[in-house]
């Protein structure tokens, strides 16, 4: 490999890198890109053929100010918020100029794949939110956040449906999610992935 590309800057991205190189294979996989000098706009990207997967890591400590709705409402506005506009921006600026990625902070090494053109391009959105699992475990006896799309934004605690923050829909993983999807996945074509278009 003639490039070289960074493994993770805090330890869920070194993370989340590594599960990502087993799952997706290394080729694919670029931790922490760059769209200007000292600007970085995407955690991890993964893509092959046409399709781009975007991640954001965000992985915050939950609060405790004694007040259960508030401390909810802070970490999904740092975890679920911040990432949802994160991988908007990433996917805006891939559309717009997909030769404008680069590995490095000084933006001198150019991402070593093409990435597809806007007309050809399925974006697949997901936010890794670390940080909650102790206190959902704490307050409802159960280790995971809910999937509920009904629900708006931070409406229910420990419950993930849709934000307004997002462009189409983001797949939003914990701890635990996390590690079981990607390491039941081989390659992308053997996780459906390459067949799957989202709503952009």
């Amino acid at each position: 490999m003639r490039f070289k590309k960074s493994e993770g800057l805090t330890a869920s991205e070194k993370m989340l890198a590594e599960l990502c190189e087993n799952s997706f294979l290394q080729l694919w996989t670029y931790p922490n890109l760059f769209r200007k000098q000292g600007k970085e706009f995407t955690d991890l990207l993964v893509a092959f053929g046409n399709d781009v997967i975007i991640f954001s890591d965000k992985s915050c400590g939950y609060p405790n100010t004694g007040n259960a709705d508030l401390d909810w409402r802070r970490w999904y506005g740092k975890s679920i918020d911040d990432s949802a506009k994160q991988i908007a921006q990433a996917e805006r600026c891939i559309r717009a100029n997909p030769e404008k990625v680069f590995l490095d902070v000084r933006c001198l090494e150019r991402l070593p794949i093409s990435l597809p053109n806007a007309s050809d391009i399925r974006v697949h959105r997901i936010c890794i939110a670390l940080g909650a699992l102790d206190r959902a475990e704490a307050e409802t006896g159960t280790r995971a956040l809910t999937i509920e799309p009904a629900v708006l934004n931070d409406a229910v605690r420990f419950t993930i449906g849709v934000t307004d923050k997002a462009r189409g829909w983001v797949h939003v993983f914990d701890d635990e999610g996390l590690k079981m999807v990607l390491n039941e996945l081989s390659t992308p074509r053997s996780s459906g992935l390459s067949r799957c278009s989202t709503d952009a």
